[in-house]
């Protein structure tokens, strides 16, 4: 035991200079240990200290004290959301607290190690990373190549058990299986990479990367806003990741698909008849889906996905069983304490749905929240992404992947906690207005796509302007014709 604690202290240590000194090789962790752990089928305990510890309880513990040191030491000015960030964190470590004094240490941290503690510490140390040139590009980067290895696992078990609809029940070597083969979560991982591939980047990316646009997979944009041929090639992958998520047949992740892609058209401009050019694009491609499908040309696929639709219309669907068990977690009686702060961690979640008990989290939650974190912190978390979304819709700071982001996160609250890896694209949302206010703090233009390629327009019109009546007056003095009628004046008219 004192050996395996020794171990432990030094891996923590190592883990601790990597998150100080290498924060995109930090970043890297954050997610690839949640790709290790649905490969795997979870994570093995590292050390148990009155509770087990696991890698991600070490990498998130590293993140919140780099990114609390940062903060300490001014690396990162303390802005309105990151306040906001703060008090959920305060509120969960004082809920932690009272819930390991009265249900123990383990039942607190279990309850609260996964959707309250790995999020949010995500999130703080993303969101407070140093303004470096390229940090949103390699975090994207690193984001689809999670998507990668997700598509990889879902091919893997799809070779092994065959593309199933989620109402057929089926068994390898004698054991049932999910014909899903990744969960939620990572079909969620699929569908953003979308869009960070199809969407436009319109923020910066640091401070000092002033001069250059990037889109979000690093690709150079032109000097008007418009992609290169890099952002075409990106369509293609965007596409394939949209694939998977309707195979993987997550109706939660259909939804949020459906509402960012709404939201997308909503902030589409209006100019040049963009958006309703894009509502017939949307319009056609749907009926010719709907043809093909009725037709019977997407065969097995088809009657898999048909049925997958037509199972979330039964009475006994999943999304029923979730409203069933929500009604019966509001019924428990509750003080006025509990109602505003909310029941500390390791309460339990027993709740009778079809006869029997269940004891999983609420599968919502903002539930989740109001249970745990009470009015209050219910009433912070909703202001904390109201405000980045507002603050990401300003002029100088569009970024549309990034607000869809947002709409990502508040849709898929309604059936699910948010997981861990979803605080690095949330933090990457923080990160992304402190490189803005930096900007505008140092003398940037409020709107850097828009007034940097006016200014530059107006500097090459002034350019040919110049060279135009240098060239007109060379001409003159050529032809010999030197009178002051009909060379260019170079002073202001006589006023009588």
């Amino acid at each position: 035991m004192t050996q395996t604690l020794f171990l432990g202290l030094a891996l923590f240590a190592v883990l601790l200079w990597i998150f100080t000194q290498h924060c995109n090789t930090a970043i890297g962790l954050l997610l690839g240990v949640q790709v290790w752990a649905i490969a795997a089928g979870g994570e093995t305990p590292f050390v148990d200290v009155g509770f087990s510890v696991l890698p991600s309880d070490l990498l998130a513990a590293c993140a919140v004290l780099v990114a609390g040191a940062r903060l300490l030491g001014r690396g990162a000015p303390p802005r309105a959301e990151l306040l906001l960030l703060l008090a959920v964190m305060c509120l969960i470590v004082w809920s932690l607290q009272r819930g390991a004094g009265t249900f123990g240490l383990t039942s607190a941290a279990n309850d609260a190690r996964v959707y309250f503690w790995q999020f949010f510490a995500s999130a703080l140390y993303v969101a407070t990373a140093p303004l470096h040139p390229g940090r949103a590009r390699v975090i994207v980067r690193l984001w689809l190549v999670s998507a990668a290895a997700y598509a990889a696992l879902s091919l893997a078990g799809w070779l092994n058990t065959g593309l199933h609809s989620v109402v057929d029940a089926g068994t390898v070597g004698g054991e049932a299986y999910d014909p899903r083969p990744v969960p939620a979560r990572s079909a969620l991982v699929l569908a953003q990479s979308a869009v960070l591939l199809l969407c436009p980047w319109g923020g910066n990316s640091s401070a000092s990367a002033k001069t250059v646009e990037y889109g979000p997979g690093g690709d150079r944009r032109g000097r008007e806003g418009r992609t290169t041929d890099g952002g075409r090639r990106k369509i293609l992958p965007a596409l394939l990741c949209l694939l998977f998520v309707v195979l993987l047949q997550h109706r939660t992740v259909w939804a949020i698909t459906i509402v960012m892609a709404v939201v997308w058209w909503a902030l589409v401009p209006a100019r040049a008849g963009q958006r309703l050019a894009s509502a017939a694009a949307a319009l056609l491609s749907l009926c010719v889906v709907t043809l093909t499908f009725a037709a019977g040309m997407f065969g097995r696929v088809g009657s898999v996905l048909a049925g997958s639709f037509l199972e979330t219309q039964d009475e006994d669907s999943t999304f029923a069983w979730r409203v069933l068990g929500w009604q019966e977690l509001m019924k428990g009686p509750k003080t006025l304490v509990e109602w505003l702060l909310g029941s500390p961690f390791g309460s339990g979640y027993d709740r009778w749905v079809g006869g029997v008990v269940i004891s999983v989290s609420p599968h919502d939650y903002y539930l989740h929240v109001l249970l745990r974190l009470g009015l209050v912190g219910l009433l912070t978390l909703l202001a904390l992404y109201l405000l980045v979304w507002r603050r990401l819709g300003r002029v100088g700071n569009g970024t549309p992947a990034l607000r869809l982001v947002v709409v990502s996160h508040l849709v898929l609250f309604v059936s699910y906690s948010p997981f861990p890896e979803q605080g690095v694209l949330f933090g990457l949302c923080l990160w992304q207005l402190r490189a803005d206010a930096a900007d505008r703090s140092g003398g940037g233009p409020r709107n850097p796509l828009a007034d940097r390629s006016g200014t530059k327009q107006l500097k090459s019109r002034q350019i040919r302007n110049t060279v135009n009546t240098g060239k007109e007056w060379e001409q003159h003095r050529e032809w010999g014709d030197d009178s002051p009628s009909s060379r260019p004046s170079r002073r202001p008219a006589h006023r009588p």
